[in-house]
């Protein structure tokens, strides 16, 4: 018997259709053996587009089953439902699944979305019944409520309706888990490259918009925590990055307001100008290092490109190091030197690697930084003094860096993605860390790959635990090229426009990560073949509790509950591997324990 998806796999995966239906439920090789196998190819923008396929080609097969064993009050009700349950499936409002971290049936959620067996409950008249198995059994899979007291009314429920409980089963969906992520300002109307905090409170983003929060802001915008605020008549062009200095906003692209690379906002008006000379001059990073502003960028001539960092001295932009032979995509300061780090490999017009793509300025020429790494780096981040890479994921169907840090002093640079498995390459292009950002010992890292545990799936979004977990936090269907924190929120801008409109934020407090209730978990005795205790919790008396498999089904087991534990009796569980949690998304303990 099979409750609950069997791998994980995104919506916009190209993959057979069966394997995208069996992700939504897996009752489909039960029900319909031809069905699951089907080998149609199928992507979905959305999850909820995913869903709503599920709904309606169950309906479609639901209908073809109605036979004569079922009287004619049994069938004109039966019928009713299935149609019922197309409009449902075409409004696409299903639950929100911010109950748990990974894909499981919510039957009424806390906005009071119904899922399809619900809805059908409420549509026929029997609402009292829906919310009764919502208050009791919200997170429950159809096949586990023989086993509650309310199954017997909701058996003849079905009964009158025309449906066995396989059929509920085979229409009730499992969503994957849902962060409360919502447009910053309603969003914008294009790609958004950069989220910057700036030092009076506020927030910059920029890119390829001529619009945010419906209001015409070309290129860039100010983000005050409750509306936004419109530069002047703003930039053309590709904005890539921006930096704050001396009291002013510079952002660097190409083709800004004609043919320059650099924008500077002065607080009333926007000054253009050029630092890399050529046809098509463009500015890739900007960054501040010991009180001057430098710029690393592009040289575009008709010979072909030269690739360096400039740096504002004396009225004029000065080189800084030899030009290089591939892009600085990032710049940084770590030990008192700058940084800087991209796609070069080494110096212009020389083939030897000697800088692979992360180099130190020493006097005025760079040094391969302690080795290198095997890939382009496309973002450097400095955290109390150690320095943070992160970039290209895989070389072909390679593993590369992914990310690194180096400490100070250090000797080497310590790869931080063990689980580098746990990514793979997605179909939106190539695997890779546009950006990321550290809150409170986690490194949130946005860019452009599908990653998963073993209970959740995301794809451009994602936490670093910080020691050997890397958590999806969002499922964008095309790549997140910004992320920041401010005021207490996640801030993720990208190309994505079908998930959120270009730009999204979710708050840091309410559940992105669980954290720790009390410190030391004990869990006695493990393996255990009935009672299993769970102690070192504070709040224990009155916390929720959640118990899930190891295919990350929940489960019931009768508990007692105590003011700093927890005793699960597992007699009646099955044997194997369960994990528990205590508490609620933003504020839980996780233990595992085996049955025997």
């Amino acid at each position: 018997m099979v409750f609950g998806a069997s791998a994980a796999l995104p919506p916009v995966a190209h993959a057979p259709l069966g394997r995208h239906m069996q992700e939504v439920n897996a009752q489909w090789p039960q029900m319909d053996p031809i069905g699951a196998a089907d080998g149609t190819t199928a992507r979905f923008g959305t999850e909820a587009d995913r869903i709503r396929m599920h709904l309606q080609l169950v309906r479609e097969r639901l209908a073809m089953r109605s036979g004569p064993a079922l009287d004619p009050s049994q069938r004109a009700k039966r019928a009713m439902l299935l149609g019922r349950l197309g409009d449902y499936a075409d409004a696409r409002t299903f639950p929100r699944n911010e109950s748990v971290a990974h894909r499981n049936p919510v039957f009424i959620d806390a906005y009071g979305n119904a899922c399809a067996v619900g809805w059908l409950m409420i549509e026929s008249g029997h609402g009292e019944l829906a919310h009764r198995i919502s208050e009791t059994m919200n997170l429950a899979y159809v096949l586990e409520m023989p086993r509650s007291p309310l199954w017997p009314q909701i058996a003849a429920w079905a009964d009158a309706h025309g449906f066995d409980a396989a059929e509920l089963a085979w229409i009730q969906p499992a969503y994957p888990p849902n962060l409360p992520w919502q447009p910053l300002g309603d969003g914008t109307n294009g790609t958004v490259r950069v989220a910057l905090p700036l030092s009076d409170g506020r927030l910059l983003i920029a890119g390829d918009f001529t619009e945010a929060g419906g209001m015409a802001a070309s290129g860039v915008a100010i983000w005050d925590g409750s509306a936004y605020q419109a530069l002047g008549g703003g930039v053309m062009g590709t904005v890539a990055c921006a930096v704050e200095h001396e009291g002013a906003l510079y952002v660097g692209g190409s083709g800004l307001s004609g043919a320059a690379d650099l924008g500077k906002w002065n607080g009333t008006a926007w000054e253009f100008s050029t630092v890399f000379e050529g046809k098509a001059p463009r500015v890739t990073a900007l960054h501040v290092h010991n009180g001057a502003l430098h710029a690393a960028g592009t040289i575009v001539g008709f010979a072909g490109e030269s690739d360096g960092v400039m740096r504002w001295e004396g009225g004029q932009w000065q080189p800084v190091g030899s030009l290089l032979n591939g892009a600085v995509t990032a710049l940084a300061s770590h030990a008192g030197r700058l940084v800087a780090a991209g796609e070069f490999t080494g110096f212009e017009l020389d083939p030897v690697p000697m800088l692979r793509h992360v180099a130190e300025l020493e006097g005025n020429e760079w040094s391969e930084l302690v080795g290198g790494l095997d890939a382009p780096v496309h973002d450097l981040m400095s955290v109390e003094g150690v320095l943070y890479a992160a970039g290209a994921l895989y070389a072909n169907i390679a593993p590369v860096f992914g990310m690194a840090r180096l400490a100070p002093g250090g000797a080497a640079w310590e790869l931080l993605l063990p689980n580098l498995s746990g990514y793979i390459q997605p179909s939106i292009g190539p695997a890779r860390i546009n950006s990321m950002v550290e809150h409170e010992g986690a490194i949130y890292i946005a860019g452009s790959f599908v990653s998963y545990t073993f209970v959740t799936v995301g794809t451009g979004i994602a936490r670093w635990s910080g020691i050997d977990q890397v958590e999806p936090l969002g499922i964008p269907e095309q790549p997140v090229l910004a992320v920041a924190t401010y005021a207490g929120e996640l801030v993720a801008g990208g190309e994505f426009s079908q998930w959120q409109p270009y730009i999204t934020s979710v708050g840091l407090a309410t559940g992105i990560a669980d954290e720790p209730m009390q410190g030391m978990v004990t869990v006695m005795p493990n393996p255990a073949a009935d009672r299993v205790r769970i102690g070192g919790v504070k709040g224990a008396a009155t916390a929720a509790v959640l118990i899930m498999d190891a295919s990350g089904r929940a489960v019931q087991a009768p508990l007692e509950r105590f003011s700093d534990a927890v005793v699960v009796d597992a007699s009646r569980l099955a044997g194997g591997a369960y994990l528990v949690r205590i508490g609620h998304p933003g504020a839980s303990v996780l233990a595992r324990f085996v049955r025997e």
